[in-house]
């Protein structure tokens, strides 16, 4: 599958919502894709290997959380060879599908998960892990352990 995610949502409609709105667009291709890309001329640079854990909820519209890290293989292919990018950081995603008419509706339905994860990590930026939760297993154990407790 290839995945497409655009740009963040601008303008004075941006400002005044509390969560990042994207364009994404995902395509179902074969095994020869990277054959397509390279006649685009396209050219592989690098491989990252996202490993980690999709949580998936359905409350009034599809939710899920993802809590991974991003590795980079060093040779082509080499999954058992893939290096952190960021040791000891993950990168928790909440992500739902939503239009423009039933937007308002969705971030609703997100602010349970959102205010879940809220309580288990701390924001840094790369390079300052100070209080991020160690590993994306002890993350998706802390996520279950407290959303079971939780009724939206």
């Amino acid at each position: 599958m290839v995945r497409h995610i655009g740009g963040a949502m601008r303008g004075s409609g941006a400002d005044q919502i509390s969560v990042l709105v994207r364009a994404m667009v995902e395509s179902k291709v074969s095994k020869n894709v990277l054959r397509l890309f390279y006649a685009l001329g396209y050219k592989l640079d690098h491989e990252l290997l996202r490993v980690g854990f999709a949580f998936h909820f359905q409350r009034g519209a599809s939710i899920t959380v993802t809590v991974s890290s991003v590795n980079k293989m060093l040779k082509l292919h080499a999954t058992d060879e893939a290096v952190p990018v960021t040791p000891g950081i993950q990168l928790v995603e909440v992500t739902a599908l939503a239009s423009s008419e039933n937007y308002t509706e969705v971030v609703a339905l997100c602010h349970p998960s959102v205010n879940i994860l809220h309580q288990l990590l701390h924001l840094s930026k790369p390079g300052t892990s100070t209080g991020v939760v160690s590993t994306a297993a002890a993350a998706a154990a802390s996520l279950m352990s407290d959303a079971a407790g939780v009724t939206t």
